[in-house]
C-alpha cells in the first residue's frame, strides 16, 4: 500500500507587518516571515501515518510518502522523517507557486504518476486565501475519483471507510482505492510530536529531489497568468487605560472593569 501526502509549506501571515498589507502583490518579500504548514495540510500528514499503523496491523505493508512543490525548510523536513514518514519528496525548479492551483496540480501529478500511489490526501486549502482547487484539479490531472471535506479515514476490505461533511449532513462512505481524499474540520487537527531519539535518528536525512518534468514546464509557461488577491486586515489599535481604585474599594475589580465596558458600548 502507497499512501502519499500532497502538502504545501506556506507564509504565516500573521507574522506580515502593516506597510506590507497595505502593498501586497505577488512581488512582495516576505521572507521574513516564518513558513509553517495550514492546519488542514497537517490533518493529512497525520491522518496518513495513522493508516499505516492500521494497516501494518492487519498485516498489509504500508509505505508513507510526503510530497510538496517548492522549497521546503531543512527543520521541517527532519521533522516528517522523526514523526515517521518513509519518503520525504520535494519538486524542485518550479518557480513561483503562490497562488497558482492549475501550475501546482500540474507539478504534483505529473510527480505521481512516475512514482505511483494507491491512496493520496491533501488539506482543504493549504493556507490564508488558497482557492482550495490544487485537489480537485490534482485528481483531474490522474483520473481519479475525489473525496473533499473528510473528518477520518480507516481501513476496510477493498479500500477505505470515509467520514465527510455534506451539504445534508455527515457522511460514511466506503470507497475503493485509488482514490484522492482531502481533509477538512478533522479531529486529527495535528501532526504528531516525535520522540528526541527519533529527531536524532533523522538529522541526517534529507528530502529526495523531483525535478519538475519537460511537460510540467511547458504547462506552467502557457498557463494563464494570475494576479495577486487583494488582501486586507483591520488595523491593530493598542491602548491602555487605569481604573480608578485604591485600597477600600467597595466596588470588585470585576465591577469596576463592567462598569467601564458598558459606559465604552455607549
Amino acid at each position: 500500500m502507497k499512501i502519499t501526502v500532497c502538502f504545501k509549506v506556506v507564509p504565516e501571515f500573521e507574522g506580515v507587518v502593516d506597510a506590507d498589507w497595505d502593498d501586497f502583490s505577488l512581488s512582495t518579500d516576505l521572507g521574513y516571515v516564518k513558513r509553517v504548514l495550514g492546519c488542514f495540510d497537517e490533518s493529512a500528514l497525520e491522518t496518513a501515518l495513522r493508516l499505516r499503523t492500521a494497516w501494518e496491523a492487519a498485516g498489509e505493508k504500508t509505505e508513507c510518502t510526503a510530497l510538496t512543490a517548492g522549497p521546503l525548510p531543512a527543520p521541517l523536513c527532519k521533522t516528517l522523517f522523526a514523526a515517521g514518514f518513509d519518503r520525504v519528496r520535494e519538486i524542485s525548479g518550479t518557480g513561483v507557486l503562490e497562488f497558482q492551483p492549475r501550475r501546482t496540480a500540474t507539478l504534483l501529478g505529473n510527480c505521481l504518476k512516475t512514482a505511483g500511489f494507491d491512496l493520496i490526501l491533501t488539506g482543504r486549502q493549504a493556507g490564508y486565501a488558497d482557492t482550495g482547487m490544487v485537489p480537485l484539479l490534482l485528481a483531474e490531472a490522474l483520473g481519479l475519483p475525489v473525496i473533499t471535506e473528510v473528518e477520518e479515514l480507516a481501513p476496510c476490505a477493498g479500500g477505505v471507510e470515509v467520514k465527510r461533511v455534506s451539504d445534508a449532513g455527515r457522511e460514511r462512505l466506503r470507497v475503493r482505492l485509488p482514490l484522492l481524499a482531502a481533509l477538512g474540520n478533522s479531529p486529527v487537527s495535528a501532526l504528531r510530536a516525535a520522540a528526541l531519539s527519533a529527531r536524532m535518528a533523522a538529522s541526517k536525512r534529507s528530502a529526495e529531489m523531483f525535478p519538475a518534468s519537460v511537460e510540467a514546464k511547458v504547462s506552467v509557461e502557457t498557463d494563464v497568468p494570475v494576479e495577486a488577491p487583494r488582501f486586507s486586515r483591520e488595523k491593530r489599535h493598542r491602548s491602555c487605560r487605569f481604573l480608578p481604585g485604591g485600597a477600600g474599594l467597595v466596588q470588585s475589580v470585576a465591577e469596576i472593569q463592567a462598569e467601564y465596558l458598558r459606559g465604552w458600548e455607549r
